[in-house]
């Protein structure tokens, strides 16, 4: 079978403007909090990534804090990029710079010898017996009752 090549989509980019009323629902205090996630829940709704996925901007995070955090803009004007599986959040007018992941980890693992490798593998063992004996030491502790 011929193996397919994987297609790089390209980013896709929308504009909206939300409105954010819903939020003067919500005490003062909490207010420009509860705007950053009706935010995230707005994108979430619209393009269906996880909140965990949507970045927000410093720029949309300045524009909603700019009054006080009790006095919030009563709606945003915002442009959407979603790259690789991540949603970027922007004012309408502000420059966007989609952030590049970086592969340096895979590049430094690429070119690190047998001898090297098997080196960070023992690394890799020993602190993982380490946490192992902390964890049991923990609990023995707690069983004594001396902590």
């Amino acid at each position: 079978m011929a193996k397919e090549a994987k297609k790089e989509k390209k980013p896709i980019q929308k504009e909206y403007t939300v409105g954010l009323q819903p939020v003067y629902n919500f005490p003062k205090p909490s207010r420009t909090r509860k705007a950053l996630t009706h935010l995230k829940r707005f994108i979430f709704k619209h393009l269906r990534i996880k909140a965990e996925n949507v970045l927000i901007s410093n720029k949309v995070n300045e524009y909603i804090w700019q009054n006080g955090r009790e006095h919030i803009p009563r709606k945003i004007e915002i442009k959407v990029i979603v790259a690789k599986g991540k949603a970027n959040i922007f004012l309408k007018g502000e420059k966007a710079k989609v952030p590049k992941e970086e592969k340096k980890e895979e590049k430094k693992a690429e070119k690190l010898t047998k001898e090297e490798k098997a080196a960070v593998e023992e690394k890799e063992k020993k602190k993982e017996e380490k946490k192992i004996a902390e964890k049991s030491a923990e609990k023995a502790a707690m069983k004594r009752g001396t902590e």
